[in-house]
């Protein structure tokens, strides 16, 4: 199979970089898969360059915008693993129920998946905060939060667990989404889809191979998955809200 160029999500390539490098020697050893993997920096690098890529692994936004205006197509995802948002308050006094939220400002990164989610959460419960404090990134969020420019904020799941716990004690977590309808995914070029279609069954079992599953935990994942339609659907409609 020809070269393929390989890019992922700087979300998950700065826990453990090393074992995305592993799983590519892990494909193309076992399956003679041509992979080269470019690691991005940061997102503005990461979105600047995924569309002229191959093969990418992506947050859920991402891999929606990919596919609707660059013409991928979903090969797969990681098993039952969501993006979820955390709601946290500050270090001190008594910890309030959520719905205190209620007519409150909330901190949070205005245009990131995350907040949506939360928002949506918490609409269900009839929750409604008085405006988002928005914040550039999920680190800005926890120290507004911590400094009392806001008594709440919102907060990605998994920033919130990459902090040190200096970090994570800066605030402390009230809720916790558990929407469960967006993911990250792997998105292919049409050119290369029908090809790496045919390696789905080897790699769902990847967690069974004890190199396999080794890399699968270094990286996080749980092991592969297809992408249902209904799945994506429900993820398109929480991404373009």
């Amino acid at each position: 199979m020809a070269n393929i160029k390989l890019m992922v999500c700087p979300h998950d390539t700065v826990r453990n970089p090393d074992g995305w490098y592993r799983l590519v020697q892990f494909l193309t050893s076992r399956y003679e898969l041509s992979l080269r993997f470019e690691m991005s920096l940061d997102f503005t690098e990461f979105r600047e360059g995924m569309p002229h890529a191959d093969l990418v692994y992506a947050n859920p936004s991402d891999a929606i915008k990919l596919i609707d205006q660059h013409g991928m197509k979903p090969l797969m995802r990681a098993a039952d693993t969501y993006d979820e948002a955390l709601i946290v308050t500050g270090p001190d006094g008594d910890l309030p129920d959520i719905s205190a939220i209620n007519g409150a400002m909330v901190a949070s990164v205005e245009n990131l998946l995350p907040t949506r989610i939360a928002l949506k959460c918490m609409e269900g419960k009839g929750i409604k905060p008085a405006g988002i404090l928005h914040r550039d990134s999920w680190l800005s969020v926890v120290r507004s939060v911590w400094n009392g420019e806001a008594p709440f904020g919102i907060v990605y799941r998994d920033a919130y667990q990459e902090l040190s716990q200096q970090g994570r004690d800066m605030v402390r977590v009230i809720g916790e989404t558990e929407e469960r309808s967006a993911f990250h995914m792997f998105v292919a070029r049409p050119v290369l889809y029908q090809d790496l279609t045919m390696l789905l069954p080897a790699l769902t079992e990847m967690h069974n191979d004890p190199d396999g599953g080794s890399i699968l935990k270094e990286i996080s994942v749980p092991a592969w998955t297809t992408v249902p339609d209904d799945a994506l659907a429900k993820m398109r409609a929480l991404v373009n809200g």
